[in-house]
């Protein structure tokens, strides 16, 4: 799952930003929780968009924003069979922008949270979004089981696009059988992992992670 990320415009965010095809400069933002507005990009008429949306989804058909259900994760394992996801997961894909994002381990001691990020570029997560009422749009991040390097940590993970999995992702008139093979568990990058601060564990702390102290 993911539960946590920040944007932060390091060269490899620019670099991100660039491949995507649309000339803007994203807000940096630390710790971003779920029900937050964030960056997605996505494909219609085959030109590229970036525009801002609430990371839970909120279905079109639905009767506005809730949190009863857990949106802002979606299973790549139920996208063709939920109600909420079928439709976007055929028409309304995104990618949505990373610099890192946080999981949390158990161990003996408690949950020890665990910053995942590239050492050079960016992370590309694969989404899907909606619009309710002409007026909400929201976005959720699609997950998969977990690359063996990443089992230790978590026993999921967020689709991580490379650049031809981001140009397949987007294209809306893929098949989504073309897309499956990018739910494989398996990493489109190498991804290193440290522990930090527990201070990340309250998403009112909007600050860049800190390393944590041994």
């Amino acid at each position: 799952m993911c539960g946590r990320f920040n944007i932060s415009m390091t060269p490899g965010m620019v670099g991100l930003v660039d491949e995507l095809g649309v000339p803007v400069t994203l807000a940096e933002r630390y710790n971003i929780a779920p029900t937050e507005t964030v960056p997605i990009f996505y494909e219609q008429d085959g030109q590229r968009e970036c525009h801002l949306a609430r990371w839970w989804l909120t279905p079109s058909w639905s009767s506005g924003p809730d949190t009863k259900f857990a949106m802002f994760n979606a299973r790549s394992e139920t996208l063709e069979t939920s109600r909420a996801y079928k439709a976007p997961f055929r028409h309304k894909r995104c990618v949505i922008p990373c610099s890192s994002f946080i999981e949390w381990q158990k161990t003996p001691s408690g949950k020890q949270p665990i910053e995942l990020y590239r050492n050079e570029g960016a992370i590309a997560f694969a989404g899907l979004w909606d619009c309710w009422n002409d007026e909400l749009l929201s976005c959720s991040i699609v997950t998969t089981e977990a690359a063996d390097s990443i089992k230790p940590i978590h026993n999921r993970m967020p689709v991580m696009l490379d650049k031809a999995g981001m140009d397949l992702w987007l294209d809306t008139n893929q098949p989504t059988d073309k897309l499956k093979p990018l739910f494989a568990s398996e990493l489109a990058y190498d991804i290193s992992h440290r522990e930090v601060d527990a201070e990340i564990n309250n998403s009112r702390n909007k600050v860049l992670p800190k390393t944590r102290s041994l």
